[in-house]
């Protein structure tokens, strides 16, 4: 899907420039394709040695033969079925900042907001600063495009209180699932206070950090770039937006679906390596096993949640239902399709976002 005119390179764009800080005007020092590109193969190698140290620990104990048929006996139509999965993730992530422009009196182009949720993925993975870069990447992205800098800032951060308020909502859905299984005890008793705990704060923080303008943030954090360029951008918030029940019921809305068609997109690789259970027990254990991967990965320090998200949903497969190997496949599709695939045309929209 192309850009939109507004988002073209201008006439003899040979060289890269830099970003502007969308509210000081002031340029971000480097180019971000370089510096992408050098870190997205850090973060490619070190994704390997993640994915390879889970799956050799996994079929330590299982069939390598096994495994090797299910990835390479995969129906393509359910493959198909999960890539269809996750463009709809994309989809539902630019309706999430259409509302609040559309609100604002400043609606952009699907499409284009469409390539800018594929660039925020992009620059997440291959600049990991807690997704500090493909927020500001947005809000220039947004700039950009012709939105006030205070609209940008606001759409963003309705994109991050719809995101906790909508993990929260789906990931105690997925405690109450595993509960009704009478498997919520012990180590998952501890992981469901740990993330109520965790996303209640961020949202009250970010909450709070809005409202106040970023004044009581430490001297001491705003002497790292991002957080400081963040706190800069987050004064000129829109508050009145935030607060806004329509535009921020109807992010929550778009938010969840993101995470139902994440899990759907596990549940489609299953059925695409067999999942070895019927329909009725492979949609909650899919479901069950995508949430605990994403909270265990949320909640450890490991970026892009790599080896942690690939054991924790490969186990849960397998304990629910599905065979050790299987499981496994599935789990690695799913990561190749969510992290893998992105990259290429994430590169390419980076390129050419920041070309002038």
């Amino acid at each position: 899907m192309s850009a939109s005119t507004n988002t073209e390179p201008g006439p003899g764009g040979q060289g890269s420039t830099p970003l502007l800080d969308p509210v000081s005007g002031a340029p971000i020092d480097g180019t971000l394709p370089k510096t992408s590109s050098r870190q997205l193969l850090v973060g490619w190698g070190l994704a390997l040695l993640a994915v390879a140290a889970v799956a050799s620990l996994f079929l330590h104990v299982g069939d390598l033969r096994l495994f090797a048929e299910h990835l390479r006996s995969a129906n393509p139509l359910w493959i198909a079925a999960a890539f269809l999965c996750q463009a709809l993730t994309y989809l539902c992530a630019a309706l999430v900042w259409r509302g609040t422009l559309d609100k604002a009196g400043e609606p952009q182009p699907l499409a284009s907001l469409f390539n800018l949720a594929l660039l925020e993925l992009f620059a997440n993975q291959a600049l990991p600063t807690g997704g500090l870069s493909g927020s500001i990447l947005v809000v220039h992205g947004l700039v950009r495009r012709g939105a006030d800098a205070a609209i940008a800032t606001t759409a963003l951060l309705v994109a991050y209180i719809s995101y906790y308020a909508a993990y929260l909502l789906v990931g105690l859905a997925a405690f109450f699932l595993l509960w009704h299984l009478g498997d919520l005890e012990g180590p998952w008793l501890v992981l469901l206070w740990l993330f109520l705990g965790v996303v209640i704060l961020l949202a009250l923080g970010l909450l709070a950090i809005a409202f106040d303008r970023g004044r009581f943030v430490p001297r001491a954090v705003l002497g790292w770039s991002p957080i400081a360029r963040f706190v800069r951008i987050l004064a000129r918030v829109r508050t009145e937006l935030l607060v806004d029940r329509s535009v921020l019921g109807q992010a929550i809305v778009w938010q969840a679906a993101i995470f139902l068609l994440d899990a759907a997109t596990l549940w489609c690789a299953a059925e695409a390596v067999g999942g070895d259970g019927p329909l009725s027990i492979l949609l909650p254990a899919t479901f069950i096993a995508f949430m605990l991967a994403s909270i265990t990965a949320t909640l450890t320090p490991v970026p892009m949640g790599l080896g942690t998200f690939e054991g924790v949903a490969a186990a849960m497969l397998h304990f629910l239902g599905m065979g050790l190997e299987a499981a496994l496949a599935a789990t690695l599709i799913f990561r190749g399709l969510t992290l893998w695939l992105p990259m290429l045309p994430g590169l390419i929209l980076m390129r050419r976002e920041t070309r002038g």
